[in-house]
């Protein structure tokens, strides 16, 4: 048996990041990436008041706050409205912007006669 030893030092860097993915708090940053989303919305989020505190996440000290994933997780789940946008259904809105680029095109035709 072969055993390469040429990662060792990466042993450590490897436990930090094994620890912190299963961690269930995650930092402003580390939500944004879990979210696919950018900070801007995250905090855009706490101004609105739609993370609440003591649920979706717990300040520590004066500065630092970090989130629960899985009241997050909740907070999606509750938000992600299957097959709407804003309320609305896609497809009204997919509807809506064909029949807009239709009459557009008869407009540029008509004026092109």
């Amino acid at each position: 048996m072969n055993i390469n030893f040429e990662n060792l030092e990466l042993i450590p860097q490897i436990k930090d990041l094994l620890i912190k993915a299963n961690s269930p708090y995650l930092s402003k940053k580390e939500l944004s990436h879990y979210m696919k989303v950018s900070e801007s919305f995250i905090k855009q989020k706490l101004y609105n008041g739609d993370f609440k505190e003591n649920k979706h996440f717990f300040k520590i000290g004066d500065a630092k706050i970090i989130f629960d994933r899985l009241e997050i997780d909740g907070w999606i789940r509750a938000n992600a409205k299957k097959g709407e946008k804003n309320g609305k259904p896609i497809s009204k809105e997919r509807k809506a912007l064909h029949e807009h680029i239709s009459q557009w095109k008869k407009n540029q035709s008509s004026n092109r006669a």
